[in-house]
């Protein structure tokens, strides 16, 4: 199943406007085929949908995750430092268009918010935290080719500035007693995120 697809299919279930659907959805596309998005753009999407995929049966709401996973970068510019909160907040305005219950518009904003911070209170949160974060406990070879798409991103940082930045962010997660939240995740990435992490950070 395609994004549009799965979006489509999503959707359906709170709306019967296919007009309202292919609007809410042509933001989306927009948004995350943007040129100079190298990393987060629609294939993150279809890497965290595979993992919802997975651990779907673990989820309180997979639905309220799958809106998550959907706007969860919508907003994404690498000169500011607000881009979950933005993206948080144009989740809210465009789901308001649709109709969902009241308590999705709270747990969606928290899961978008928590990609930020990286810590979740519920345990769909956790698992949406991991799921974004799980690109960081790849092999070495995908674990490169994600730090170069996001060097890509950040193409127009100096080097002596981007380094300085990358550094402090790989130290935060070192920093961390876990990288992930939830067990399946610690079992099967932990360790190599890890080393990962420890890896790029000899070379900065």
């Amino acid at each position: 199943m395609n994004l549009q697809e799965r979006f489509q299919s999503l959707m359906t279930s709170y709306e019967t406007s296919e007009d309202i659907i292919e609007d809410l959805w042509s933001k989306i596309h927009q948004f995350y085929s943007k040129k100079e998005r190298a990393y987060h753009n629609l294939n993150h999407l279809q890497e965290l949908f595979k993992y919802h995929d997975l651990y779907k049966e673990q989820l309180s709401s997979p639905d309220i995750v799958s809106f998550s996973i959907f706007y969860h970068d919508i907003i994404y510019d690498i000169w500011k430092k607000d881009n979950e909160e933005k993206s948080a907040e144009v989740a809210l305005i465009e789901l308001q268009k649709i109709d969902l219950p009241y308590l999705f518009y709270k747990e969606i904003e928290n899961q978008i918010l928590a990609t930020k911070t990286h810590q979740a209170a519920s345990l769909d949160g956790k698992f949406m935290v991991d799921f974004d974060l799980s690109i960081l406990g790849q092999s070495n070879k995908i674990y490169t080719d994600y730090t170069q798409k996001i060097r890509k991103e950040y193409r127009l940082i100096p080097s002596i500035l981007y380094k300085k930045g990358r550094k402090k962010v790989l130290e935060h997660f070192l920093a961390k007693e876990n990288i992930y939240s939830t067990v399946p995740f610690k079992n099967l990435y932990e360790k190599q995120a890890r080393e990962n992490l420890a890896n790029e950070l000899k070379t900065l």
